[in-house]
């Protein structure tokens, strides 16, 4: 079974030592990181974090969270615009094409408490990146000035097509 040790080692390997707030290792092997909220080239991070990581005997599952601290005085009215805007940050490292675009985000809520509720796809059940894609969309929301949480749906009902790019992409890709 994997060690907290065997887990600081190449968290701290991966990140360095001064961006873990903190590492939990649980009797099944669970790993959950918590990182710094402003970690540099955080994509690159978290594919590298989970590609070491499952390199580990007897990891289950891997969870990786940033820090999300409210600013004093942070407040600004957080719309689904904004949210879709930001959203667009988060590219899909095999195709290269953000997830708006792409088409995988098939609802979004921003609820009356600025909890934001997004309902999501990924291209293929079988992602290697769901978790990653996941995680990105997450922390993206939470990024935004007065977001209070993030929930996020993972559905495959409808299944993703390419019909579901948008316009824009389809012909930058030329699929038209």
């Amino acid at each position: 079974m994997v060690t907290k040790e065997d887990v600081e080692n190449v968290v701290k390997g991966v990140v360095g030592g001064n961006l873990v707030r903190s590492i939990e290792v649980d009797e099944n092997g669970n790993v959950n990181v918590t990182l710094v909220e402003d970690v540099p080239d955080i994509d690159s991070v978290l594919i590298n974090l989970h590609t070491e990581l499952a390199k580990l005997g007897g990891v289950g599952t891997v969870t990786i969270n940033r820090e999300h601290r409210v600013k004093e005085g942070e407040s600004a009215e957080v719309t689904r615009e904004g949210v879709l805007e930001k959203l667009k940050e988060v590219i899909d490292p095999e195709i290269g094409i953000d997830v708006v675009n792409l088409g995988l985000i098939y609802e979004l809520e921003v609820r009356r408490d600025n909890t934001v509720y997004v309902k999501m796809t990924m291209t293929t059940p079988g992602c290697p990146l769901t978790m990653w894609i996941l995680r990105a969309v997450e922390d993206k929301i939470l990024e935004i000035p007065g977001v209070k949480d993030a929930e996020i749906e993972l559905t495959f009902d409808p299944p993703w097509t390419p019909d579901m790019v948008s316009e824009e992409y389809k012909k930058k890709l030329g699929l038209y």
